[in-house]
């Protein structure tokens, strides 16, 4: 209503408009307007004037879409509401105060993270999406964008926002981490517990920072919090440095405090951390154990917080049978909320221990089916390579659920095979090559296909690295045989996606560009998925000359093999080249 006052609009001042029937009219249609729309737009115009601190026009206090219906029906009247007395002073006023018309040349400026620009502006109407959108704010970063400005206080709520909105920007964090460095000398501790946890959580953890830190939070243990205690050493050790100074005090702080831990994340913390920076102290541990069990008994901790605590004790070796079973009748509790890490973690410690709970581990499977049929890509390729680390330590008692969390994840991904990348389909492969996991030959027949179907978008080292796991995994079902073995049908379609991928390989390899090492792979894949690349030859030829340096004795002769295999007569240049007798002199 205020932006439809009759004071703001210039014709009201006219003589002609005011005396004339025409005016007149137009009065009243303006009036019928600013009544109908009061209404409708008092709590937005409210909320954004607690927003922002000012009332905004009545185009800019609409979204995209709604600004460019509003111009549209408004017609001439959206002309005349950036034209009255005063616009100029908002436009002026609006950069001052950090709105959308903003200097741009200001570092670190309101919006400046916003890939969408400084200005609102409104396009053609009737155009959809001819209204740009306004740039995006940080949240609580609005008010400390620029670090160079701040304080200790205001760096540790500045780290935590930005760890909390998952800021990414390398320019602000470099700023973050000059200043913090700067008041290194003088920061509180409990600033600084706060500076190196955001750090930490945003994976911005400056190694230069901790050292600076470390003898002043060495010595000034006993005045922290459990709490900032806690913060301040699972930041260190994720920042990987290993001090003995700081070790000992840590270990003798945690004894004489170790009561004061009493919610399940700075339990989970503190254990965590005290593993990771390679604390010793078997009595700290079992002290460790009792208070978590108590713990557990009056507050339930979430299976988020429990996979942490035992993946942290098998990592000390500080676990057995019956305490990795108490912890799994507690993660029960929670288990339909895990993650695939998470379970990743409960069945990698209770297989390291030799623990075996069937009906944990059979939930476990349970709830992993359930979860990878809703997965994307990304997730399913991420839960094999979790899920594959604890063959490391699995017994053979344990392997019968890890092949139906493997089949589990091979059916899903099938199912889902269109919608997976390059990077994906490696991974993927890779982890099943790499712990000779059961795959259909007809399920890599269509993964052969996928990949055939998207050889432009490989590059040399993916393509080689997925056939080569290809292969491998074919040489498997060819060596178990029964129904495991592959038709001519699997053969030609493996065949065919090997020869479109390895093309741009051979040629790269020709111009010398493919390392010793990577084109070995390659050739190996070649052979191994009967390719019949007639191109192979010439390529190794031409890289043996450009890459003669990093030709060792045994790639030479693998790559002797090969061409062996191949039928490539003994008299060529490249085989006497390959051969024994020449091989050591180049």
């Amino acid at each position: 209503a205020q932006a439809l006052s009759l004071s703001a609009w210039p014709w009201r001042l006219c003589p002609r408009h005011a005396s004339a029937p025409h005016g007149q009219r137009r009065q009243r249609r303006l009036r019928a307007v600013a009544r109908a729309t009061s209404g409708r737009h008092r709590r937005r115009r409210r909320a954004m004037r607690g927003a922002s601190g000012r009332v905004p026009g009545l185009i800019t206090g609409l979204d995209g879409a709604g600004a460019a219906r509003r111009l549209q029906s408004l017609g001439p009247l959206a002309v005349v509401a950036g034209t009255g007395p005063g616009s100029s002073r908002r436009a002026a006023g609006s950069a001052a105060d950090g709105g959308w018309e903003q200097d741009e040349t200001a570092p670190f400026g309101r919006g400046w993270a916003s890939a969408a620009g400084n200005l609102f502006k409104a396009g053609p109407p009737g155009r959809r999406g001819g209204v740009s959108t306004p740039p995006r704010l940080l949240g609580a970063l609005a008010l400390l964008r620029d670090p160079r400005e701040l304080d200790g206080e205001g760096l540790g709520r500045a780290a935590s926002a930005a760890a909390r909105a998952g800021l990414d920007d390398d320019a602000w964090w470099q700023s973050f981490k000059a200043r913090a460095r700067e008041l290194a000398p003088h920061l509180a501790l409990h600033d600084a517990s706060h500076v190196l946890n955001g750090m930490a959580r945003a994976r911005q953890i400056d190694k230069e920072l901790v050292e600076l830190l470390l003898p002043r939070i060495s010595s000034h243990l006993v005045y922290l919090t459990s709490a900032h205690l806690s913060m301040l050493a699972s930041a260190i050790a994720k920042a990987e440095v290993h001090d003995a100074r700081f070790t000992a005090a840590l270990t003798r702080e945690l004894k004489a405090r170790l009561m004061e831990f009493h919610s399940p994340m700075e339990i989970t913390m503190i254990v965590n951390a005290a593993s990771k920076l390679r604390v010793t102290d078997d009595d700290l541990y079992r002290r460790f154990v009792i208070h978590i069990q108590k713990q557990m008994g009056q507050e339930a901790f979430h299976v988020r917080d429990i996979s942490v605590v035992v993946q942290a004790l098998a990592r000390v070796q500080f676990a057995d049978t019956s305490t990795m079973a108490k912890f799994t009748d507690c993660a029960v509790q929670t288990l339909p909320q895990a993650t695939p890490l998470e379970l990743a973690r409960l069945l990698h410690a209770c297989m390291s221990v030799g623990c075996v709970v069937d009906d944990f581990f059979t939930a476990c499977v349970l709830h992993s089916r359930e979860q990878a049929m809703t997965m994307d890509p990304s997730g399913l390729s991420g839960a094999a390579y979790a899920f594959g680390q604890c063959f490391e330590v699995a017994q053979i008692s344990h392997l019968r659920y890890l092949r139906k969390i493997f089949r589990n994840i091979r059916l899903a991904s099938v199912a889902s095979l269109p919608l997976f990348l390059p990077r994906e389909i490696v991974s993927l492969l890779r982890t099943y090559a790499r712990w000779q996991i059961a795959f259909e030959c007809e399920h890599l027949r269509k993964v052969a296909d996928r990949m055939r179907t998207m050889h432009a978008q490989f590059d040399t080292e993916g393509a080689v690295s997925a056939l080569y796991s290809l292969g491998l995994l074919m040489q498997r079902n060819s060596a178990r045989g029964g129904g495991s073995s592959a038709t001519e049908t699997q053969w030609a379609s493996l065949g065919a996606a090997a020869r479109s991928l390895l093309e741009p390989v051979w040629r790269r390899a020709h111009k010398g560009e493919v390392d010793v090492s990577t084109l070995l792979r390659a050739v190996e894949a070649s052979v191994s998925l009967c390719a019949e690349d007639e191109a192979l030859v010439d390529a190794v030829a031409a890289a043996v000359v450009r890459r003669r340096t990093e030709l060792d004795p045994h790639s030479a002769s693998a790559l002797h093999e090969f061409l062996i295999h191949l039928g490539c007569p003994p008299d060529e240049d490249v085989m006497l080249a390959l051969s024994g007798d020449h091989a050591s002199k180049v």
